[in-house]
């Protein structure tokens, strides 16, 4: 027990020695034949996945480019309604006032034509109420030219004046 230091012997120290150079060598050719695959592997990973993010990042922008132009567009086609409606009403206003002008000229229309007709028909019957009087004026005369009585005459005349009332020779 002498020539021992805390236990350890040569050989044990040796075993030891040869163990870890072992160990060196095996993690050196795993290395070289695993890890550095496992690596490569994983940075390839690592890239894609930075690809995809980059490329995510510029769909994203590029799709809130194209939901701005849509709401753009969507609020063009708004205002050409508001702007087609408001020009259908101006229309369609426009119109009613022609339709209410030329309601306006044919009821106008209608108006003097009834007019005319009521002072034709006014007329037609004072000319024949004027023949009605002249026949009468004519019977009357018969009768004073029969009867040659100058004071009964000038009687039946003043009696037929009256009758008929001086406003139907003044028209």
């Amino acid at each position: 027990m002498d020539d021992r230091l805390f236990g350890l012997d040569v050989q044990l120290l040796f075993d030891a020695a040869v163990n870890v150079t072992f160990i060196l060598i095996l993690f050196f050719i795993m290395s070289r034949l695993f890890f550095k695959p496992v690596r490569e592997f994983i940075e390839k990973r690592n890239a894609a996945i930075d690809a995809d993010i980059k490329k995510a990042g510029a769909e994203n922008s590029q799709s809130e480019q194209l939901k701005a132009e849509y709401e753009m567009m969507l609020k063009k086609v708004h205002q050409e309604a508001e702007s087609l409606m408001y020009s259908s009403r101006k229309e369609a206003l426009k119109r009613q006032e022609e339709i209410i002008a030329r309601a306006k000229r044919e009821a106008d229309a209608i108006m003097e034509q009834a007019n005319r007709e009521a002072r034709l028909e006014k007329s037609r019957v004072r000319d024949e109420v004027k023949q009605e009087m002249a026949s009468v004026a004519s019977m009357l005369a018969n009768q004073f030219v029969v009867s040659k009585d100058p004071f009964r005459e000038a009687l039946l005349l003043e009696e037929t004046l009256k009758e008929m009332g001086d406003e139907t020779w003044r028209n």
